[in-house]
């Protein structure tokens, strides 16, 4: 979760569910994050209350509401493919329809969060083996987003030490990737995966959008 305590953060969402990938939404109600359908609020244009973020279509960005306060509230478009040129500095970014969580994720780190990540993270608990010239090392990772993962291991594990890193994913799905360590505490190693296969990215980026709507509150 984004939040472990604390009132949600909460993103607006002025478009159709169908503009989402399956389970972004959910993902993001799985990461922490409050996503209400600006028609519950009222009109689409109602000033009455202030969201932390808006998702918007680009289609209907001329109907949000005009804010003479500071600060004004962020807002993410999503496009159906062709990029335009927006003045609107409430803009932060602009995604394609149906918004993948993978690029959804990181716009709304930068508008949203003091200390923002590239990559969702979801908890979990796969064995995992990390071989370098011909050691091997076993053990854990118990957590996973496309860009690393957080890997227990009671092995020495030096920070900048390139290895590579296999581990299993639901329905037979095997990931075979380079890793470098980042840092270490304790049993716990911070890993980035370098060069990773785009197959392999993709099948990372739906397991953890899959495990995240599971977790949704």
């Amino acid at each position: 979760m984004e939040e472990s305590h604390g009132t949600r953060k909460v993103i607006a969402s002025y478009v159709s569910p169908r503009a989402f990938a399956p389970r972004t939404r959910a993902a993001l109600v799985g990461l922490g994050y409050r996503v209400v359908v600006a028609a519950t609020q009222g009109r689409f244009d109602d000033d009455s209350w202030k969201p932390d973020l808006r998702i918007v279509s680009d289609r209907h960005v001329d109907r949000l509401p005009i804010e003479n306060y500071l600060p004004r509230t962020p807002v993410i478009v999503l496009s159906g493919g062709r990029r335009r040129e927006w003045h609107d500095r409430r803009i932060v970014g602009e995604v394609s329809r149906p918004a993948e969580l993978a690029d959804l994720y990181p716009l709304i780190q930068e508008a949203l969060e003091d200390t923002p990540r590239r990559a969702a993270r979801a908890p979990t608990q796969l064995p995992a083996r990390c071989t370098h010239a011909d050691q091997r090392w076993m053990g854990a990772i118990i957590g996973l987003s496309s860009a690393g993962c957080l890997f227990r291991t009671n092995a020495d594990l030096a920070p900048h030490t390139d290895l590579s890193l296999l581990f299993p994913l639901p329905r037979g799905r095997m990931i075979s990737t380079r890793a470098r360590v980042m840092n270490r505490r304790r049993d716990l190693v911070g890993m980035a995966f370098r060069d990773a296969p785009a197959q392999s990215r993709v099948a990372i980026a739906d397991f953890v959008s899959e495990r995240l709507a599971t977790a949704r509150a």
